[in-house]
């Protein structure tokens, strides 16, 4: 990440964002923002979604701007952001590829494209198949979990488990789910 340390003289623009400095929050943007973009689409393969995650960093700076220590330079600082950033949008985009609804999302601007439907379809049937091959208490447990959509206080107290049980088969059926997907490859 070619990113600027903020220079002594500049320790003033720090300061100032501490105490909730609007230009001196914009001052920081109009430095960062451009290499941190990239960086960002570097580490996600180039992904649209690198402006959300952009966004994130600078929303998560603005509102730690009060307690923000300065170990080592302001450039470290900000590359953990941005790794946290980075590393909670890979998190929540592999929970949204694992949880399929079973009907196809409708679209506001038409109809899907008959691709779209074909694809979402054999998504879908795979999806299903890996689940459907779970052993039987492990499927039971993801089915709650997912298609009933029950907390794993509720599983565990409906089967008589720990909950720490159900977390556990949760996420060796994930686990279980992902590598039956990569073996036929359709998402990575």
């Amino acid at each position: 990440m070619n990113v600027q340390p903020i220079v002594p003289e500049d320790g003033e623009l720090l300061l100032q964002l501490k105490q909730g400095d609007r230009i001196a929050f914009d001052e920081i943007f109009n430095r960062f923002a451009d290499p941190i973009h990239t960086y960002i689409r570097v580490r996600l393969n180039g992904s649209e979604e690198a402006d959300d995650v952009l966004q994130e960093v600078f929303i998560r700076l603005w509102n730690k701007r009060q307690s923000i220590v300065i170990h080592t330079s302001f450039r470290n600082y900000l590359y953990t952001i941005v790794q946290h950033c980075i590393s909670d949008h890979q998190r929540a985009s592999k929970r949204k590829r694992y949880t399929l609804p079973e009907e196809m999302p409708e679209r506001t601007e038409g109809r899907p494209l008959p691709d779209e439907q074909y694809q979402y379809k054999q998504a879908y049937h795979i999806w299903r198949t890996a689940t459907n091959k779970l052993p039987g208490q492990m499927r039971r447990i993801y089915s709650m979990k997912n298609e009933e959509q029950l907390s794993v206080k509720e599983i565990a107290s409906e089967l008589q488990l720990s909950e720490q049980t159900v977390k556990n088969q949760l996420h060796t059926a994930g686990q279980r789910i992902v590598k039956m997907l990569r073996q036929v490859q359709i998402f990575f």
